[in-house]
């Protein structure tokens, strides 16, 4: 559940719950207090309504002495005129249900009968407020909680008579007192069942989770990205730990590949020291062979500056390729991208390798199936630099006499282009998307070396990856050139892969943009990496 409806189900809670209780629980005391005034005033076959008392006194106080006044006025309205003895009205008041009603009798005004003298004393002298009755006159003893209802009627001699119900409703005020006591503390209790649940609640939902989220973000902060952060909701928290997860996780990776590039750095430090330390010596060798008149021949002399010359070149080789690896590390490889004739470039290049490769027994075969002249949009050094890498693995993991290398170029349809359901139209007419056409060419390099080891073959364009180094230790390399390659065609805009089988060979493809909007003129453009 979310926050949001977290705290809306509190509200709801807060303002709903205790109204609900608190209604019940007046009810129940409502109930239970109006059976105790049953039971009080011997009126269980008369029940009261729970609510009277509050919401309408006078009709409670009514109903309370109703059936004692029915009584007294149906034996008084037997005739017009009542001949009535002190004895009459002890019988009339044996009929009195009510306990606690007695029966006062006036004759003009004096007193003629008195059923309890305490109750008559207590009246007399007091104050009393009237109220108007269909059925007679009632009235309330402010002093002395007393109702008093009353019928008149007419002795046989003449004499005004007035009968008084007397019904002590003292009891009232410590029911009422009661009451809202009991109404008091249930509302107390209830407000304090609600808040220690919402409390609880809001604690094991929101608090707690946002603890454990702190001592999570704290564990990261120190460095301990191995302990998960368990996501156990689906709310606001929830996704953010669920975040702070995927954060650990990407911290993670970060610092194992930090720790991983300083291990590959301290090796191809190693390795190139390694490769850099077998020239020099020989340089060193040969050079002090010279001076110490070893090479006393003038061919002996030129055999020996030659193999310097081709140390050299392999420290320059070492040096370069560690330049353009610390470019890659920073990406900061510059490049200057221009329109390129496909097959001027690439004829250039052949004839470039092919002497090289003839002396070294190798054929080299080259086939264009592009039109003559199709532009593409390239680097031509870094894509030389592609080129060279790719030839140079062919020959340095070669071990058959006559090798073979075949270039390969070909049109390479756009994948996963969808034509719009209508034509539409550009400002100056011409079509917004227009007949789409093979954008990109493929070149195919193939050997039939050693080939890679099929377990290899998802590592091979890594960072400082060589394949079985313990076969081929004497062809030592930086391990450097392959992921070169597919940083230089990533950064062209396109894709590389390879295809191999052990013993038989292997075959590098890659990719990269025509230029659709020149046909032989100048595309230029700086972009630095």
């Amino acid at each position: 559940m979310k926050i949001r409806s977290k705290l809306l189900v509190v509200f709801l809670i807060v303002t709903t719950f205790p109204i609900v209780i608190m209604f019940l629980c007046i009810t129940v005391i409502l109930k239970q207090q109006t059976t105790a005034f049953e039971k009080e005033f011997c009126l269980s076959d008369h029940k009261l309504q729970s609510y009277e008392l509050i919401r309408d006194p006078l009709a409670f106080y009514q109903k309370l002495t109703e059936y004692d006044y029915d009584t007294v006025l149906k034996i008084l309205n037997t005739s017009d005129t009542v001949t009535i003895g002190k004895k009459d009205c002890k019988n009339i008041e044996q009929h009195l249900i009510n306990a606690k009603t007695s029966l006062v009798v006036l004759y003009n005004e004096t007193p003629y009968y008195i059923g309890n003298t305490k109750q008559f004393k207590e009246l007399a002298g007091t104050d009393t407020v009237s109220f108007s009755n269909n059925t007679g006159r009632l009235s309330a003893d402010t002093t002395s909680s007393q109702i008093i209802r009353e019928c008149r009627f007419t002795f046989t001699d003449g004499a005004q008579g007035r009968a008084l119900l007397l019904t002590d409703c003292s009891v009232t005020k410590n029911w009422l007192h009661h009451f809202f006591k009991q109404i008091c503390l249930a509302f107390l209790l209830i407000m304090l069942i609600t808040t220690t649940f919402t409390t609880i609640w809001i604690q094991q939902s929101i608090l707690r989770p946002i603890e454990l989220l702190r001592l999570a973000t704290a564990q990261i902060g120190l460095g301990n990205l191995e302990d998960p952060v368990p996501v156990t909701s689906q709310d606001e928290i929830g996704q953010l730990r669920k975040d702070l997860e995927q954060m650990r996780i990407h911290l993670k990776e970060i610092v194992n590949k930090g720790i991983q590039s300083e291990d590959n750095t301290r090796e191809i430090m190693s390795s190139i020291s390694h490769d850099l330390k077998t020239p020099i010596t020989a340089i060193k060798g040969y050079t002090e062979g010279i001076l110490d008149g070893v090479a006393d021949t003038p061919d002996k002399q030129k055999k020996y500056l030659q193999t310097i010359y081709a140390k050299a070149n392999d420290m320059t080789y070492l040096i370069d390729e560690l330049s353009v690896y610390s470019k890659v590390e920073q990406n900061s490889l510059p490049y200057n991208f221009i329109s390129v004739n496909l097959e001027n470039y690439f004829t250039d290049c052949i004839d470039e390798f092919s002497l090289d490769l003839e002396s070294q027994n190798f054929h080299l075969d080259y086939i264009n199936d592009t039109d003559k002249n199709t532009q593409i949009i390239a680097d031509p050094e870094q894509l030389k630099r592609v080129i060279n890498n790719l030839i140079s693995n062919a020959v340095k993991y070669s071990k058959k006499e006559n090798g073979h290398i075949t270039i390969h170029i070909k049109d390479v349809p756009v994948q996963n282009s969808k034509q719009p359901l209508y034509r539409q139209i550009n400002e100056d007419g011409t079509d917004k998307f227009p007949t789409i056409r093979p954008e990109y060419i493929q070149i195919q390099i193939e050997d039939n070396g050693l080939g890679i080891a099929k377990k290899d073959l998802p590592h091979i364009f890594d960072r400082f990856f060589r394949a079985d180094t313990s076969r081929n230790s004497s062809k030592r390399g930086s391990g450097l050139g392959l992921a070169i390659v597919k940083m230089i065609i990533s950064d062209h805009g396109g894709k590389v892969w390879v295809d191999s089988t052990e013993g038989i060979g292997s075959c590098f493809y890659f990719t990269l943009r025509k230029d659709t909007k020149n046909n032989g003129g100048a595309y230029e453009q700086d972009i630095d990496h």
